[in-house]
């Protein structure tokens, strides 16, 4: 027991890596079965999401997980509770949180110091934009959804330009007030090297991807345009994905 708070530090200090995680759950097994349960199962939904597995050989496992988070999860989130407005179990651990933006740019050290978070939903970004996408507390992120953040051209132009953005996998625009000028900066950014999907519906521009993808659906003419112009955009390639579209934890 006397180890546990050294494992969880090293479950914070690599975020992404399994291992440390793996290492808390079987060092907590002899005194909180249920938490270990929790980690152990959410590692392997986790690694079946990323495979791209069919969804229902996971379907009992985040069940029981949705049970187990339930029942105790607050318990086990009472560390991140204060900093945040939502937390999200990922891989046995808060790893996805929901806040305002400015309480974000005051707040990730101390984030950052007791969960190891990767996955942030921003509400009141308009009005940091600049410090937003300035700031390197972003860098350690694989999602970002600002969804319904009243973000305009401008905006978007901010977080194309941004230099700490480079492990970003998941970008969630919807529902703004993007126009092409917005588009055309995300597609012609070279600082988002790993992003494989952004959710861009509900803006004054066409979201130039599907809403649903099943066996009939095709590139959009907006989506060839872009990248004729702008060179091949892995974010609008949807036929790498088997469940559309992707979770936020899915992208490897």
């Amino acid at each position: 027991m006397s180890d546990l708070p050294a494992l969880l530090a090293a479950v914070v200090a690599a975020p992404e890596d399994d291992a440390p995680r793996a290492a808390y759950a079987a060092a907590v097994a002899m005194t909180d079965a249920e938490r270990a349960e929790l980690i152990s199962l959410q590692l392997r939904i986790a690694a079946s999401r990323k495979a791209q597995r069919p969804a229902d050989e996971r379907g009992a496992a985040a069940m029981r997980a949705g049970e187990l988070v339930r029942a105790r999860g607050a318990e086990w989130a009472r560390d991140v509770t204060p900093l945040v407005a939502k937390w999200r179990f990922v891989r046995g651990f808060v790893e996805d949180v929901v806040l305002d933006a400015a309480a974000f740019l005051a707040r990730a050290p101390a984030l950052y110091a007791r969960a190891p978070v990767l996955h942030v939903q921003l509400t009141g970004a308009k009005a940091v934009a600049a410090a937003l996408f300035g700031s390197p507390h972003l860098a350690r992120l694989h999602s970002l959804d600002l969804m319904g953040n009243a973000l305009g051209d401008a905006e978007v132009a901010l977080l194309a330009a941004s230099p700490h953005l480079a492990n970003l996998r998941w970008l969630g625009l919807a529902n703004n007030q993007i126009g092409r000028p917005g588009l055309d900066a995300l597609a012609a950014s070279r600082q988002l090297p790993r992003l494989a999907y952004v959710a861009l519906s509900g803006n004054v521009v066409d979201d130039p991807l599907p809403g649903l993808v099943d066996e009939y659906a095709s590139e959009k003419p907006l989506a060839t345009e872009l990248q004729a112009q702008h060179g091949k955009l892995a974010w609008l390639d949807f036929s790498r994905f088997r469940e559309w579209p992707p979770e936020r934890d899915a992208l490897p």
